[in-house]
């Protein structure tokens, strides 16, 4: 069973936010202290949410493709 859209849309804001904290979190570490292996690890945290978003992404644009399909086979059913 496909996942309803909004929950793949809750699923893009999960990682969005996290993107958003550890680029702050970033940013303060090396303000702060300049601690460039923590601040990596930050770096890496936030390509790994960026890539959970554009699967998440593709999962949404998939959903509304099927969808879509759907829609048009009702159409063409009912003709």
């Amino acid at each position: 069973m496909k996942r309803s859209t909004s929950a793949l849309i809750h699923d893009i804001r999960n990682p969005l936010n996290t993107i958003s904290i550890n680029a702050e979190l970033g940013k303060l570490t090396l303000l702060k202290n300049g601690d460039i292996t923590k601040a990596i690890q930050i770096f890496e945290t936030i390509l790994a949410e960026c890539q959970l978003c554009s699967k998440r992404i593709t999962e949404l644009k998939d959903s509304l493709q099927d969808d879509e399909s759907a829609e048009n086979i009702l159409k063409e059913d009912r003709g």
